[in-house]
């Protein structure tokens, strides 16, 4: 489930009435951490206190016929059919993370009771802030299980329920997974047959067996000498001025909301026989390389990590961060995607490695590995049925773009962190966040580059821009502050 609304947001909702719910596993086990869960625990332990941070929802649809009981039955069993979802995190005396698998426990359900005397649009954001309550609760990963929901019950009858997890437990492929197979659970409540039964796939535990195994360090070798490899080709800082002072927070987060993008998107991939997230990503990463006058970005992108059967299904977290290097020297657009579809094709085929021994890689080849892309758009984007907007309406619908201001925070660990996010309540929107480090990204600079990034796909809609005229056709023609 992507956030709600700006005015959501805003809205207050009263609490509603929590349940614990009791549930039973095959087994209580203990063994290492995955390299998935340790990439993840890293930032979590580093953003502490804001575990809530690295909470991820999802929301599931109720069929009629099936009661409240009933949802909470399933809800129980989907936690007792999978491991993750009732794992904690048993820090080593080395601070290197393991996990406890427990074989009993309870976890918590927000009922939220909304009545027909709300109409459409006041029942969605109020359950909508319901559901940004419900995420925004940290998890004590060393003591709770990662794993909690909101139903929502209009005039006695369940409609909708929200799935929110951990982060270490899984990432957002996983629960994706999580919330189609309580749908099909509900499914068959509702139609009084046999509950399906569960796909088969790795644990999280039968997958750090198999990566500490000679095939898995086999594996993370290759994915080493692929980080070192890029770590080559790429510059030693995306940001080679020396820092400036910071704001205070030192870390700011935009958001632009845009109906302009997703469009400008799919024309650019249409011109370019291109797909829309490789677009998106050398677009985003020849703005930042050239408007820094460099011929090279060096970017994390995050890979699913789901290629083996095994793993098709398994509801854990398995995404990793993967550096790659960009090449942004062509003298067309065209020459940027090249670069893009090399680097991410090898990302995606070496994504598996213990996070430590890469940063150690990339400490000793002296390069900075501070900027990252992560497109959660494009994972559920469908092209519409009609042909494209016209430039004019294109540069109208961007008239409509909204800037604002989401988060600032005194930690992290980024210089530059974009991710892309559809808007449940509008297929047609995209949202897309920039978190910088003011010491290297003014905070005129980070709005200037998000509503850069959308002229520059705008642009490259209606015909080739050389990566060269990205600054100039952004408005970031010289670091340092943007004028509004």
């Amino acid at each position: 489930m992507t956030r709600p609304t700006p005015h959501a947001l805003a809205t207050p909702t009263p609490e509603a009435t929590r349940r614990l719910i009791a549930f039973r596993g095959e087994r209580a086990a203990t063994g290492p951490a995955t390299w998935g869960q340790q990439h993840i625990w890293r930032d979590i332990v580093a953003m502490l206190p804001d575990t809530a941070f690295f909470n991820i929802a999802q929301v599931a649809f109720v069929p009629a016929g099936v009661d409240l009981p009933g949802v909470l039955e399933q809800l129980a069993e989907l936690v007792s059919r999978h491991e993750s979802l009732r794992t904690l995190v048993a820090p080593g005396a080395d601070g290197a993370p393991a996990q406890r698998v427990l074989s009993e426990g309870a976890f918590e359900v927000d009922v939220l009771e909304l009545t027909d005397a709300e109409h459409g649009a006041e029942l969605r954001e109020h359950f909508a802030g319901a559901a940004r309550r419900l995420e925004a609760r940290g998890f004590d990963n060393t003591a709770e299980v990662p794993f909690r929901a909101l139903v929502g019950v209009l005039d006695g009858a369940p409609q909708a329920v929200v799935l929110c997890l951990s982060h270490f437990a899984a990432d957002l492929a996983g629960v994706r997974l999580l919330a189609g197979e309580l749908d099909s659970l509900l499914a068959a409540r509702a139609g009084g047959g046999e509950p399906p039964a569960r796909r088969s796939a790795r644990d999280p535990l039968e997958q750090a067996e198999f990566e500490n195994s000679p095939e898995g360090l086999r594996m993370e070798e290759k994915a080493l000498r692929h980080w070192s490899a890029q770590l080559d080709r790429a510059p030693a800082d995306n940001f080679p001025r020396p820092p400036g002072d910071p704001a205070e927070p030192r870390f700011w987060r935009g958001e632009l909301v845009s109906r302009a993008v997703p469009e400008a998107l799919w024309a650019a991939a249409e011109r370019y026989r291109a797909t829309a997230p490789n677009v998106l990503l050398a677009a985003t990463a020849a703005l930042l390389a050239r408007s820094e006058g460099l011929d090279a970005c060096g970017l994390k992108l995050v890979t699913a990590n789901r290629f083996r059967p095994e793993l098709h299904h398994a509801v854990g977290n398995l995404a990793q961060e993967v550096f790659v290097a960009v090449d942004v020297s062509g003298d067309s657009f065209a020459d940027v995607l090249r670069s893009v579809w090399t680097a991410t094709l090898g990302a995606h085929r070496n994504g598996q490695f213990r996070p430590e021994r890469a940063r150690a890689l990339a400490e000793e080849a002296g390069v900075a590995v501070d900027c990252l892309v992560n497109d959660l758009w494009s994972t559920t984007w469908e092209a519409p049925d009609r042909p494209a907007l016209s430039p004019g309406q294109l540069a109208e619908a961007a008239r409509e773009s909204v800037f604002r201001w989401v988060d600032r925070l005194d930690q992290d660990e980024v210089a530059f962190f974009l991710e892309t996010f559809a808007v449940f309540e509008d297929p047609g929107l995209i949202r897309i966040t920039l978190l910088g480090d003011t010491s290297r990204m003014e905070p005129a600079r980070i709005e200037g580059f998000l509503r850069g990034l959308e002229r520059v796909l705008l642009a490259l809609a209606e015909g080739d821009l050389p990566p060269a005229g990205f600054p100039s056709a952004a408005g970031l023609d010289a670091p340092g502050p943007v004028p509004r």
